[in-house]
């Protein structure tokens, strides 16, 4: 059985595509409820190392990480959760 990829949406060979896709949804977040840079890397470092992530998506709620976590509002799903 192949083991899942931990990877971001963007670092997927063939989703460069859904990178595209994943990067203009983030460019639409309003700039007021945008998560700082240094917190959205923060965010990213632990969800690389979360058992939860597939493919660029939560394994919990199905969402990209990269745009939650991009939302300054939004929270990890994780019980406790990460950030």
């Amino acid at each position: 059985m192949k083991k899942p990829c931990r990877c971001l949406s963007a670092e997927i060979p063939e989703g460069q595509e859904l990178a595209r896709l994943v990067r203009e949804r983030i460019g639409e977040i309003p700039e007021e409820e945008q998560a700082g840079e240094d917190i959205r890397q923060q965010r990213l470092a632990k969800c690389r190392q979360c058992s939860h992530l597939v493919n660029g998506t939560c394994g919990l709620c199905g969402c990209y990480v990269e745009i939650r976590a991009a939302r300054g509002y939004q929270h990890c799903p994780a019980v406790p959760p990460e950030w």
